[in-house]
């Protein structure tokens, strides 16, 4: 099982400082080791968003917990490649079933 945090609009300060609190949280109270990032529904992504994701990925590797990135749409993948945090991330493409534990909106 893997915990999945399926992200759904834009990011702003607010659900940025949110979803790190949940992740937090969650990671501290159960043993999983895979976490998989949904930015399907994502279209576009600003500078909260880029910090957002280099901040899960510091909380999950804090907590023995492996972070993927799944799903990215050309306009993500273009902020990733141009800001050098592909090479930072485990990216997949085209995940489909996935067995979770969590889902985080």
């Amino acid at each position: 099982m893997a915990l999945l945090i399926r992200l759904l609009g834009d990011f702003n300060k607010k659900k940025s400082s949110l979803l790190q609190q949940k992740l937090k949280q969650i990671l501290s109270n159960s043993s999983e080791h895979c976490c998989l990032v949904d930015l399907a529904t994502i279209h576009s992504i600003n500078n909260y968003g880029l910090v957002t994701l280099v901040t899960l990925h510091r909380i999950a590797k804090k907590n023995n917990c492996n972070l993927y990135l799944i799903n990215l749409n050309d306009t993500v993948k273009y902020y990733l490649e141009l800001t050098g945090l592909d090479r930072k991330f485990n990216i997949k493409q085209n995940v489909k079933n996935v067995n979770y534990t969590q889902l985080v909106n």
